[in-house]
């Protein structure tokens, strides 16, 4: 099996970090019980944790971060999130406050940037899913 030999190999190319198992929500519904699933892929990617979530992915992780904290990381950075040149339809805003927003904005990504920097770690994760039950007989 492929991912098999590939998780072999990525192993051996980075013994020291950590293998976790990102488990699709549809192979175990109930709390107590074992289920049979199948490996799906293998990658090494960096993973955080946001609240009770994890992500392997690194916008998703800025975003849940924000998504979070966005009332105090507003008003830190002086952000307006629906200011934009785009969203200035009846010109209520200047010029110069969209560009003093997007100058908030840079300065919020790069803090994004950091937390994720922070608090994500490197991993060899394995992609379980449902696992294909053709070669199976229910007894």
């Amino acid at each position: 099996m492929q991912v098999n030999t590939d998780l072999i190999k990525i192993v051996a190319e980075n013994p020291d970090l950590p293998i976790v198992a990102m488990v699709n929500g549809e192979v175990c519904w109930e709390d107590g019980m074992y289920w049979m699933a199948s490996f799906s892929s293998v990658e090494v990617t960096d993973v955080g944790l946001v609240g009770e979530r994890y992500y392997d992915d690194r916008d998703s992780f800025k975003e849940a971060y924000y998504d979070k904290h966005d009332e105090e990381l507003t008003k830190h950075f002086n952000y307006r999130p629906c200011l934009s040149l785009d969203n200035n339809r009846w010109g209520e805003t200047t010029p110069e406050e969209i560009r003093a927003n997007e100058i908030a904005e840079a300065k919020l990504e790069a803090y994004l940037e950091e937390r994720a920097d922070e608090y994500m770690k490197k991993c060899i994760v394995v992609y379980i899913n449902e696992p294909d039950l053709t070669d199976w007989r229910e007894a």
